[in-house]
């Protein structure tokens, strides 16, 4: 092997990964993406660092990746696999009982791919977040035992699930002596969009920098002269500066250029190489190629197809399948030498009869070399031989699947069709689900036959389901229920609807598609695939708004179920059945059945089914008011999260948490679960509004911490209705006290837009929204048609979406409802809703609902004294947790005085004083004299008092108060001092 080419510079680069080395030492976790061209230099770097930790007694971890097809989890599979020796070895301990020990070391054997799965395996065994959590385990264990590096290389070439481990490593790494070096080509066309993305994220956490790395300077190429030639820096330095202008200063193809100076005289030589890159790294190879005789370049190409390293025995036996078995030895290491000797090849340090190109690129300028029928016959020789003789070859199925696709062209598509599949099988047993669904559809794509074709697009389509990215599971399920017939188009069918329920899309494509399919083939009542259709048309017709014909089938899906004794098709009949719309007058029958699917999921094993199960016994729970089963199935959700490794369930069992921190009024806590929960979506298709749920959430935390008036100067008041969620308009208005703007969003919803919000299953929180607005309003004939739409939910809460807005007890706005329409059931609503409140330990809605009843005492005009008791009670809650909002309606409603509705809600005690001073003419001086405070506050109280009313000048705020009642607010001195006129 050639002299290692000498290292220099980058002295900028190396102070900065020794800077980030030295915080992970002191337990400050680092990561450090290093980017740039290839040839940069990049990996030279990296193992100048790592060494040198070495050194200093760090353990280092080196993973890579193949731009061929390589292993679900790459760069982390060799990483691992050393972590698993040493925990299998008992050399690194953890804190496992034997059942968990057992179970882990499934996980980190299905990373580096130890128990190579069945090419027809599609089941999931293990599951991606119990992977996940293992990994970042295992090397926060070895962080303990001393300071861990992990060099992971070429990340550019990994797939979605690895980027997915990366993120979640890094995020559960926090405090370990670890230090993650990444490298990555940042130049088209091997720029990753998707690890772009991943670096931008992460690069927002502690303790994650960049560093980018560039060519050598003129300084920096003169130091490599003259340790290469033996020269002097004034004589190296004007030949430096051609290598600069020639090379870019990337230190391969300055390595390339100086072999090629140096075969023609050195130094002095380098004026007359006329070569300019990338072409100075192809004519170089080809030069050297072209100097080799015809059989040892052969051997040269082979090996250039298998990889950037190659086994001795490997292509011996490749060079024996194309010639004479006598002479295939001699010929491949003949071949070795000589490649060797011209810098083509080199034996890789530290392993036996290994080859390897010195870098990447001299392995492509090879391969970009040989003709499309040359590297077509090479790789059907190369997979020919891996498959008759080494049947143990790590990653056996991928890199048959890799050479066979390379040589489909000369009659090998079936053998690429198999072996892509059996790739895509092992990739989703790995539970690399989105890689799986990519190689299914490479697969399809030179299947021989429409009905194979369909069959692999079909498992493309579930798998691509699986990682939750539903749009291209819609697509792919469409376009074959379009296409093909029988059988085939209906499990397309129940795909196109499997993927849409979830992103909330209107149902009346998979209606149409299950139909259609359902009609084109009788299977009978007992067929599987049959009910699956029935149940998955009940649930697509809740979609449409057709809750007769949903129930009909739900429930025709599941009796047919029961009666084929089948319990996995039972299971699959009760989870989709509960995504049918349901009354509230049917909760406990819901509950009871998404009961019965929990302890069936269990029994059988299948707990993909325990999401939904657990989502809707949590929903429920929340809404009948059992604090006890809403928290038994959040953990249950949250099993079925980690077990699924589905983002879709881990961003559900993360709405579920963002609810649970919202009740107990931990709003900093809730705003960094809404963070989270957005990096989940963004890792799949949340639908047509991604920021919808996160938006919804944000809004529900900063209305109850008073932060809205951030957004006053963005809203006018005149904004087109048909344009905005109008149910959300219609809040914002109210919380920033535009009065007629927000009666006429009421007067839009409650006229023309209800019956499309009542399917929805935001409904409840947009039926709260409705009554807050009339009960502000003080509108009782909106109040009278909200009232009969409220009713159902007495003794419930309300909840709107996946635990997007929870408002807590319906009866605290019944009451409020009833109250403003006079009648007598008020008070045993309020009293239902405290007991509610109380129930479910939220001091939020506790808050409110005590706020609620001094309204309501308010209002009535009676027990004065019980009023001042429960405000108390509400204003210490609101002290406690920060509940802004709820303390501005109770400064109003006190500020109101008996007998007066509430009608200024939002101006403090003191606006309210100012405000009828204002009405009754008096300037900011004046103001200020009267109420003994500066001039400069008076003004600003003014001014708050303008957004808050939405008056555009002081007469209109003077309107506003006399139509309030406001104008005789003020206490005596004060209206005395105004009449007097004081100076």
């Amino acid at each position: 092997m050639g002299a290692r080419p000498t290292f220099v510079g980058r002295a900028r680069e190396r102070a900065g990964l020794q800077d980030a080395a030295q915080h992970a030492e002191g337990g400050a976790r680092q990561v450090v993406f290093i980017g740039g061209e290839p040839g940069v230099g990049k990996s030279r770097i990296v193992a100048e660092t790592a060494q040198e930790l070495d050194e200093r007694g760090s353990a280092v971890l080196l993973g890579t990746c193949s731009d061929a097809m390589g292993a679900p989890y790459q760069p982390f599979v060799e990483p691992i696999g050393v972590l698993l020796s040493a925990v299998v070895a008992g050399d690194l301990v953890l804190d496992w009982t034997a059942e968990e020990r057992d179970r882990k070391l499934g996980s980190l054997r299905t990373i580096v791919g130890a128990e190579r799965p069945r090419a027809d395996d599609d089941g999931e065994q293990l599951f991606a977040r119990q992977l996940f959590d293992v990994c970042a385990d295992v090397i926060s264990a070895a962080a303990v035992v001393r300071p861990l590096v992990l060099v992971l290389e070429d990340v550019q070439w990994a797939g979605d699930t690895a980027l997915r481990l990366l993120r979640h490593v890094v995020g559960r790494t926090t405090e370990a002596r670890l230090l993650i070096l990444v490298t990555q080509r940042t130049t088209a066309p091997d720029r990753s969009a998707a690890l772009v993305s991943t670096v931008a994220e992460l690069y927002r956490s502690e303790g994650v920098r960049r560093l980018d790395i560039d060519g050598l300077s003129t300084e920096e190429i003169t130091e490599f002269l003259v340790h290469e030639s033996g020269g002097t820096p004034r004589v190296a330095r004007a030949p430096a500066a051609v290598l600069r202008d020639l090379t870019g200063g990337n230190p391969f193809l300055l390595q390339e250029v100086w072999r090629e100076a140096a075969s023609r005289g050195g130094l002095p030589a380098i004026g007359d190489v006329d070569l300019h890159a990338p072409e100075t790294l192809l004519d170089s190879v080809s030069h050297r190629l072209t100097g080799l005789p015809a059989v040892h370049r052969g051997t040269v190409e082979t090996a250039a197809v298998i990889g950037e390293e190659v086994s001795i025995a490997l292509l011996t036996a490749v060079a024996r399948h194309a010639g004479s078995e006598a002479s295939a030895a001699a010929v491949t290491y003949a071949g070795l030498e000589a490649a060797a000797a011209v810098g083509l090849l080199e034996s890789v340090r530290g392993v036996d009869c290994v080859f390897g190109f010195p870098h990447g690129l001299a392995r492509q300028a090879v391969l970009d070399l040989m003709t499309d029928y040359r590297r077509a016959v090479e790789n059907a020789r190369v997979a020919e031989v891996l498959e008759a003789e080494f049947p143990a070859a790590e990653l056996w199925v991928q890199r048959l699947a890799h050479h066979y696709a390379g040589a489909q062209a000369l009659g090998y598509a079936d053998k690429a069709v198999q072996y892509l599949a059996a790739a895509a099988a092992a990739a989703e047993t790995a539970v690399a689900h989105h890689e799986a669904a990519r190689l299914f559809e490479r697969a399809a794509a030179i299947a021989s036959t429409p009905v194979d074709r369909d069959e692999l697009r079909l498992r493309a389509a579930r798998s691509y389901l699986r990682s939750s990215q539903f749009g291209r599971a819609r697509d792919l399920n469409e376009s074959i229920a379009a296409s093909t017939h029988g059988l085939q188009r209906l499990r397309a069918a129940v795909g196109l609807e499997a993927a849409s329920w979830r992103t909330g899309e209107p149902g009346e494509r998979s209606v149409e598609a299950l139909t259609s399919a359902l009609a084109e083939i009788d299977l009978g009542d007992s067929d599987p695939m049959s009910i699956r259709g029935i149940a998955a048309l009940g649930r697509a017709q809740a979609f449409t708004g057709d809750r007769a014909a949903s129930a009909s089938n739900g429930a025709r899906a599941v009796a047919l179920a029961r009666a084929t004794g089948e319990e996995s098709l039972l299971a699959t009949a009760l989870q989709i059945g509960l995504q049918l719309d349901t009354a509230p007058s049917e909760l406990s029958d819901k509950l009871a059945r998404a009961t019965e699917l929990t302890e069936l999921a269990k029994k059988i094993g299948e707990l993909r089914h325990l999401g939904p199960a657990s989502y809707h016994r949590a929903a429920i729970c929340y809404v009948q008011g059992d604090p006890s089963g809403f928290a038994t199935a959040h953990n249950d959700l949250a099993r079925a999260a980690r077990v699924t490794g589905q983002p879709f369930w881990a961003w559900v069992e993360s709405c579920l948490t963002y609810g649970a921190a919202f009740l107990r009024a931990d709003f900093a806590g809730a705003t960094r679960i809404i963070a989270d929960a957005g990096e989940l979506s963004r890792s799949f298709e949340h639908g047509r509004e991604t920021a919808g749920p996160s938006g919804l959430q944000t809004y529900m935390v900063r209305r109850e911490t008073g932060q809205l008036d951030q957004v006053r100067g963005l809203i006018s008041g005149t904004e087109d209705v048909t344009g905005y969620w109008a149910p959300g308009l219609l809040a914002l208005y109210c919380e920033l006290g535009l009065r007629d703007p927000a009666a006429r969003v009421l007067g839009f919803l409650l006229d023309r837009d209800l019956p499309r919000h009542q399917m929805s299953a935001t409904w409840p929180i947009v039926l709260s929204f409705l009554a807050d607005a009339a009960i502000w309003l003080s509108d009782p004939v909106s109040a009278r048609r909200l009232l009969p739409l409220a009713l159902p939910y007495a003794g419930l809460n309300l909840m709107g979406g996946e635990f997007l807005a929870l408002v807590g007890s319906a009866d605290r706005q019944i009451g409020a409802l009833e109250s403003l329409l006079g009648r007598p059931t008020a008070d045993d609503r309020f009293a239902a809703a405290l007991e509610m409140d109380s129930r479910m330990g939220s001091p939020l809605h506790l808050a409110a609902t005590q706020t609620a009843i001094v309204a309501h005492l308010h209002r009535t005009g009676r027990d004065a004294t019980r009023a001042a008791e429960i405000a108390g009670q509400a204003r210490a809650l609101c002290g406690r947790y920060g509940l802004a909002r709820v303390g501005r309606m109770l400064e109003a409603i006190e500020g109101a005085g008996p007998g007066r509705a509430p009608s200024s809600q939002g101006l403090t005690s003191r606006e309210a004083e100012v405000l009828g001073l204002l009405g009754q003419g008096l300037s900011n001086r004046r103001i200020a004299e009267a109420l003994f405070i500066s001039e400069n506050t008076a003004a600003n109280h003014v001014r708050s008092i303008l957004m808050k009313t939405g008056a555009a000048n002081r007469t209109q705020a003077a309107m506003f108060a006399s139509g309030h009642g406001l104008l005789d607010r003020q206490p005596a001195t004060v209206r005395r001092s105004a009449r007097d006129g004081v100076q």
